[in-house]
């Protein structure tokens, strides 16, 4: 009978210790907070820098905050990630434009449907193609990461008269599963038990800080003490806000392969394509520079040097410098000026 019982309690201990492993594995953990009301709608926290709002696009409710004067630029954050990742471009943008930070469809105060959607690259640019057009900036610049950074793209294959310039970071026109390599780990979230187990050391909080370690990899060390904060609070922020059905759309979206690379040839709308030399996704990245360079003349590539997937949060004062200068002067005569070579292969930026 003891014998018994201790195989069970150390079966048990084991699979709680592969749920700790498998939940550190995915995208960070969740602080815990009371959602803020402001005379609206309910909001997990209201925003630090502007004004929340909220807009209908296509039967779907979608926040955004929205802070500074001047001409619009609409911020993307990557795959399930709030608006809250711009917070450190936010100042430096807001000086010169209208910027309005969404949370898409699936992430933040955004609807998060768990059926009838597909959180598919081309159906996230729908919604947000009618979000533009319902808040009356057509035209607008469009900055996107990750995954945000391919609907960015895809706004200006597919809707050019919408979009007047983008910034894409990492993300890509052409995404294969087997050049991405993003863990399958995400699959077990669907699981029955050992799903919900994974699932609640997400949403628990406890390894906020460990998640964004994770994620930041060697960047985290030449992070300041208020930066490594404000970066725990954005992946804090991404997994208390977003749901489980929402999450699992969005990881499948991913995993797919995602190929408009002949869309976007057609068009005409100048990017600004910025990847990082030490991101785990650099094949991806690569393989869209590539593609860029050799067929798409409006497309100017930018590495950094040290860089990693989310150089936003890295570097948010870097890029947004590139970013407003590329928004306000000619791209190459820019890139010219900020000292990055032109060649064969991308420039380099060193932050």
């Amino acid at each position: 009978m003891e014998c018994n019982r201790r195989l069970v309690c150390e079966s048990a201990w084991r699979w709680c210790g592969w749920a700790l492993v498998l939940a550190l594995l995915l995208l960070g953990g969740a602080a815990c907070s009371t959602p803020a009301t402001s005379g609206g709608p309910q909001l997990y926290s209201e925003a630090r820098h502007g004004i929340d709002r909220f807009v209908q696009a296509q039967g779907y409710r979608l926040h955004y905050v929205e802070v500074g004067d001047g001409p619009p630029v609409v911020l993307i954050p990557g795959a399930f990630t709030t608006y809250r990742a711009w917070d450190g471009m936010l100042p430096a943008l807001s000086a010169h434009h209208r910027v309005l930070s969404i949370d898409y469809v699936g992430v933040g105060d955004s609807d998060q449907p768990q059926t009838g959607f597909g959180y598919t690259v081309e159906e996230q640019a729908d919604v947000m193609a009618e979000a533009i057009a319902a808040l009356g900036v057509a035209g607008t610049r469009v900055v996107g990461a990750s995954y945000g950074g391919a609907v960015a793209l895809n706004l200006a294959a597919r809707y050019p008269e919408l979009v007047s310039q983008v910034v894409c970071i990492e993300g890509g026109a052409l995404i294969a599963p087997e050049v991405l390599n993003y863990s399958r780990l995400g699959r077990l979230i669907e699981w029955p038990v050992l799903g919900d187990i994974i699932w609640g050391f997400m949403k628990s909080g406890l390894f906020d800080g460990i998640a964004a370690r994770s994620v930041m990899g060697r960047a985290w060390a030449d992070l300041t003490p208020d930066a490594r904060r404000e970066v725990t609070g954005v992946f804090s922020a991404n997994l208390m806000t977003v749901s489980r059905a929402s999450w699992m759309g969005i990881y499948r979206a991913i995993t797919t392969r995602i190929d408009f690379v002949e869309a976007l040839q057609r068009t005409r709308v100048p990017v600004l394509y910025l990847y990082g030399e030490e991101s785990r996704y650099r094949a991806v990245a690569e393989v869209n520079a590539r593609q860029f360079l050799e067929r798409h003349p409006n497309i100017n590539v930018v590495a950094f040097r040290h860089g990693i997937h989310d150089l936003h949060l890295q570097y948010p004062g870097d890029v947004s410098q590139l970013v407003l200068g590329f928004f306000g002067a000619a791209p190459r005569a820019y890139l010219a000026a900020a000292g990055v070579a032109d060649g064969d292969r991308p420039g380099v930026l060193r932050p």
